[in-house]
């Protein structure tokens, strides 16, 4: 949900600086089968896009974008955290500034039971 959230905010953002009109903003959601053992599943904006430095900070704890009061910078660190430690997948973003992003997440389709 957060990477859905993130990527509304930056269609919002991208409408508001009038670089899309509302008729060509989306997000788009696919799912891969990868091999028998692993999924895909990629969400992708055509928004306003990061920079290489945002992204290399995308997954810090309290690294945020936004205003003051808009968002904690919790919300990527805790997706990165729930898919790499809880799912023990993947978890990436492509950018480019002015071009969306994608985030992809990969995660094996069955979890080893610890006790």
């Amino acid at each position: 949900m957060n990477i859905i959230t993130n990527a509304i905010n930056a269609l919002e953002e991208s409408y508001i600086n009038n670089q899309q009109s509302s008729c060509n903003l989306q997000i788009t959601i696919r799912t891969e089968l990868l091999n028998s053992d692993w999924v895909a599943i990629e969400i992708a904006d055509n928004g306003v896009g990061m920079s290489q430095e945002v992204q290399q900070r995308l997954f810090d704890p309290f690294f945020t974008t936004k205003v003051v009061g808009k968002g904690t910078g919790l919300g990527m660190s805790i997706s990165y955290q729930i898919v790499t430690e809880k799912h023990h997948g993947q978890l990436r973003c492509i950018s480019s500034l002015g071009e969306g992003a994608m985030f992809i997440i990969e995660i094996p389709i069955r979890q080893n039971k610890s006790i």
